[in-house]
């Protein structure tokens, strides 16, 4: 299998487009769970805030789909999604261990998110794409650091 960088540079930019999409909208999804699923106030506020805040990503990529790109369409495989999420979409949340392994596998995804919008951004051939690529990695990288912050993550 190609290295993670030759993969990038070979998607079409909406399929990249797409691929992003979807990995905000996991991510979204799975800090609801745990927003859901956790007993601290604070911490419900925090995950609650970072789901909408992947909301709006995915909605912000799903309209800049439509716009740049209208019509097109993909069915992701399963190699696409690993582009942006780590272990499986749906989180199993019951206790402090499957909390700490949810915790985890939210971490590595944004850190993987991160790498692929920076991937994206040396790559993109549109111009006018670098800033908001650049922006999106930033604050995966921000979700990575933050997480660490809300629960200690082996290094």
């Amino acid at each position: 299998m190609p290295d993670y960088q030759a993969r990038l540079r070979a998607l079409a930019t909406e399929k990249a487009l797409a691929i992003a999409a979807y990995g905000e909208s996991v991510a979204a999804y799975r800090y609801r769970t745990l927003g859901e699923k956790t007993s601290s106030h604070e911490q419900r506020k925090i995950f609650t805030e970072m789901a909408d805040e992947e909301q709006g990503h995915h909605q912000r990529l799903q309209a800049l789909l439509r716009r740049r790109f209208p019509g097109s369409d993909f069915v992701l495989s399963s190699e696409d999604k690993e582009l942006v999420t780590v272990g499986p979409r749906m989180l199993e949340v019951t206790d402090s261990e499957s909390f700490r392994r949810a915790m985890e596998l939210i971490h590595d995804s944004e850190l993987q998110t991160g790498r692929f919008y920076a991937g994206l951004y040396e790559s993109t051939e549109y111009d006018d794409l670098k800033s908001f690529l650049k922006e999106m990695a930033d604050e995966c990288f921000e979700h990575a650091e933050r997480l660490r912050q809300i629960h200690p993550l082996p290094q």
